[in-house]
C-alpha cells in the first residue's frame, strides 16, 4: 500500500485536532506552582485542553459514556463492574481523608502483587488529591525502607508477603502512620502492631460514602514511580495528573489517526466505528508498578470502557486459558511474554482467535515478531511501542501496516509528542544518523523526587528529556533504537541498575574490581553479566558471588560471570570503561563461565 503524502497526512491531522473536538491541540506553558522545575519554566507544550486533565476526569469516563455497569475487573473468582470499583474506591478515599487525615499531596504507597485492592488503592488515593506511590513488589526490606523513607510515605497499602518485609522497619519509618493490609486467609496469624489495620475493616466502615472532592490541581503530583537508573538508589519519577492524562489521550489520538490513515490509503472516507465497549478485554499480565501495566492497561481501560483481566504473576498456560475464557482482545507485555505463548507446547490447544492486538514494549523485540504474530494469531495485529516511566509510557507506537513495513522500528511519536536525535554536543542530527534519543512533550515527568541534580542531568533547559537511549529516525519519522547510554540492564522489561549490581558483587571479599554488563538473551532481551578481576588470584564462582548479593532482588542477581585476568580497562579519568570491556568480549568472542558450561548457570 503506497505511503501517504505530506499533504494527506497534514489534512488528517487538521481533521483529528480540529478546534472544539476532544483532540484539539493548543500550545501552552505549563506553570507549576513550585519553583523547582526550571526545565519547564516558560517552555511551551502542545496540550489537549478538551481532554481529561486529572485522573478524576479519567475515572469518570465510564459514567460519562454510560458504561458504569460494564465489566471492569476480573481476578480469579472476583468480578467488578466499573460502578462496583468506583464505590469501593469511594469508601477507601473517604477513609483516607476522614479516618487517617490524608491531605493534598500526602504520599500513599501501594506495594503488592497485582490484585483488585491495588487498582482500588490507585483510584482512591489519586482521586482525593494524595500522591500515589506504586512501589516495586520485588524489592526486599532494604529497598523498601529507602523508597518509603525517600518518598515520605504516610499510608501504606500492601499484601501479606510485603507486610512481612515491612515488619522490621515499621518503627524506624517516622513518617509512616498506618499500614493497611489487604485481605488474606493467613492475615489472622499476623502479630498486632499499632500501625496495622485490615483493609476490609477500613473499607467496611465507609461503605456508601461519596468520594471526597479532589483537592489537587491538574499540574500537581499524582504519582511517584521509582525506576532504576545509573545511580545506586532508584529515582522517584514525579508524574502529574495532566501528564498522565496527556499520555493516555496521545494513545487514543494515535489509534484514531492510524484508522484515518488506513481509510485514506484505501480510498475510503473515515467514519468512527460504533463498537460496544464490552467487546474489548485486555490482559493485565505485567505488574501495576510498571508504567506498562498502570498506564497502557489500567488507565487506558477507563477511556475505552473495556474489561481488564488481572494476573498476579506471569504464567504462560494461565495466560492462554484466560485469553480463551475471557475472550481477550488486547495483549500488552514485554516481547518475551509473546514469545513464551507462541513457543508453549500447548499453544495450539487454546482458542486465541479473540485477540486483535498483540505486542507491547519494555524491551526490543526481534525483527521476526511481526511475521510470528501474524502466523500464530488468527486475527491479531502486531504492535510495538517505546516509552519510559519518565514519559508516562506512551511515546512512540507502531502497529498495523506501518509495523509490517518497518519491523525494526518502535514507531513514530504519538500526536503532540516530539522525538529527536542529538549528538553528544546537543546538536540535532538529520534523518538516518545515529545519536541520542530525545523526547519532548506534556507527558514528560515533572521532576525526579527530591533529586534536583538528577533532574537537571536528564532534562534540558527547554524541556527535552534525555532518554539514555541511542538510535536514529528514518525519513518517515520512525524511531529505530540501537542501544543505550545509561548504565542500566533491561531484563524482560525490568530496569536493573548496574551500580546496584556492582555494589552487591563487591560484598564478596575475593572481588578486586567488577563491572556489570548486559548479556544478550533470546527472549528476555538482556541478562545480568558481571565481569570480575579477582583479588590476589582468588578462585571465584557465580554461586559464591550471588550468595553475597543479599540486598539484590532475585531478578537483579548476575547470571553470567566473566573472569578478567588483569585490571579492568580504564579511561583518562580512571573510570572503568564498560564500552571497551564489551567490545573486547564481542571481538574475541569471549564466553562467560555459564556460556561455556550451560549446566553451571543458576
Amino acid at each position: 500500500m503506497p505511503a501517504l503524502t505530506k499533504e494527506q497526512e497534514a489534512a488528517i491531522d487538521a481533521t483529528l485536532h480540529a478546534p472544539g473536538t476532544l483532540l484539539e491541540m493548543r500550545e501552552e506553558v505549563i506553570a507549576f506552582e513550585e519553583n523547582h522545575a526550571p526545565h519547564h519554566k516558560g517552555v511551551k507544550y502542545q496540550v489537549y485542553p478538551n481532554g481529561p486533565q486529572t485522573l478524576v476526569d479519567l475515572f469518570s469516563f465510564p459514567k460519562a459514556t454510560g458504561n458504569l455497569d460494564n465489566p471492569f475487573l476480573v481476578y480469579e473468582d472476583k468480578r467488578y463492574t466499573f460502578r462496583e470499583a468506583d464505590e469501593e474506591a469511594s469508601a477507601l478515599g473517604s477513609a483516607l481523608i476522614n479516618d487517617f487525615g490524608v491531605k493534598t499531596l500526602d504520599r500513599v504507597c501501594i506495594v503488592s502483587k497485582n490484585r483488585p485492592e491495588y487498582a482500588i488503592g490507585v483510584m482512591a488515593s489519586t482521586s482525593v488529591g494524595a500522591t500515589c506511590v506504586p512501589m516495586n513488589s520485588w524489592w526486599k526490606t532494604k529497598e523498601l525502607e529507602y523508597g518509603l523513607d525517600n518518598s515520605g510515605t504516610k499510608i501504606v497499602l500492601c499484601d501479606l508477603d510485603r507486610y512481612k518485609l515491612l515488619v522490621p522497619i515499621l518503627d524506624k519509618l517516622t513518617n509512616l502512620e498506618k499500614v493497611i493490609l489487604f485481605d488474606d486467609a493467613n492475615a489472622g496469624s499476623v502479630e498486632p502492631h499499632p500501625k496495622l489495620l485490615m483493609y476490609k475493616d477500613v473499607v467496611s466502615k465507609r461503605r456508601g460514602d461519596a468520594m471526597p472532592p479532589l483537592t489537587a490541581g491538574k499540574d500537581d503530583n499524582a504519582l511517584i514511580m521509582y525506576t532504576s537508573g545509573t545511580t545506586g538508589h532508584p529515582k522517584g519519577v514525579v508524574l502529574t495528573h495532566r501528564s498522565i492524562c496527556h499520555a493516555i489521550t496521545c494513545a487514543v489520538a494515535h489509534s484514531i489517526r492510524q484508522k484515518m490513515m488506513a481509510a485514506v490509503k484505501a480510498g475510503k472516507t473515515f467514519t468512527p466505528e460504533e463498537v460496544d465497549p464490552k467487546h474489548f478485554a485486555v490482559l493485565l499480565n505485567v505488574p501495576l508498578f510498571h508504567a506498562t501495566g498502570l498506564h497502557s492497561v489500567f488507565f487506558l481501560s477507563f477511556v475505552i470502557g473495556r474489561k481488564m483481566v488481572m494476573m498476579d504473576k506471569w504464567n504462560i498456560e494461565q495466560a492462554l486459558q484466560l485469553i480463551e475464557r475471557e475472550r481477550i482482545t488486547n495483549f500488552t507485555g514485554v516481547p518475551t511474554m509473546v514469545l513464551d505463548m507462541m513457543n508453549h507446547p500447548n499453544f495450539k490447544k487454546y482458542d486465541t482467535s479473540s485477540l486483535e492486538a498483540v505486542g507491547g514494549g519494555g524491551a526490543a523485540p526481534p525483527s521476526t515478531m511481526v511475521k510470528d504474530v501474524q502466523s500464530n494469531f488468527k486475527s491479531a495485529a502486531p504492535l510495538q511501542g517505546f516509552g519510559m516511566t519518565e514519559t508516562n509510557a506512551l511515546t512512540c507506537l507502531n502497529d498495523g501496516d506501518t509495523y509490517a513495513e518497518r519491523p525494526t522500528s518502535c514507531g513514530r511519536a504519538t500526536p503532540s509528542m516530539q522525538i529527536a536525535i542529538w549528538d553528544d554536543n546537543d546538536k540535532p542530527l538529520p534523518a538516518g544518523q545515529k545519536g541520542n534519543v530525545m523526547v519532548k512533550g506534556a507527558a514528560n515527568l515533572k521532576e525526579y523526587w527530591r533529586k534536583p541534580e538528577a533532574t537537571a542531568d536528564t532534562m534540558t533547559a527547554d524541556g527535552w528529556l534525555r532518554t539514555g537511549d541511542v538510535g536514529h529516525i528514518d525519513e518517515g519519522g520512525y524511531l529505530h533504537l540501537g542501544g543505550r547510554t545509561k548504565e542500566i540492564i533491561i531484563r524482560g522489561g525490568e530496569n536493573i541498575s548496574c551500580v546496584a549490581v556492582e555494589d552487591g558483587v563487591y560484598q564478596h571479599p575475593g572481588v578486586a574490581e567488577c563491572a556489570a554488563i548486559p548479556v544478550p538473551h533470546p527472549t528476555l532481551g538482556e541478562e545480568v553479566g558481571i565481569v570480575v578481576f579477582p583479588k590476589n588470584g582468588a578462585k571465584l564462582t557465580l554461586e559464591e558471588i550471588v550468595a553475597k548479593c543479599e540486598d539484590l532482588a532475585k531478578f537483579e542477581c548476575p547470571t553470567h560471570l566473566y573472569i578478567w585476568s588483569e585490571q579492568l580497562p580504564r579511561g583518562a579519568t580512571g573510570k572503568i570503561v564498560k564500552r571497551e570491556i564489551r567490545q573486547i568480549i564481542e571481538d574475541n568472542k569471549i564466553l562467560s563461565e555459564q556460556q561455556k558450561n550451560p549446566k553451571s548457570k543458576l
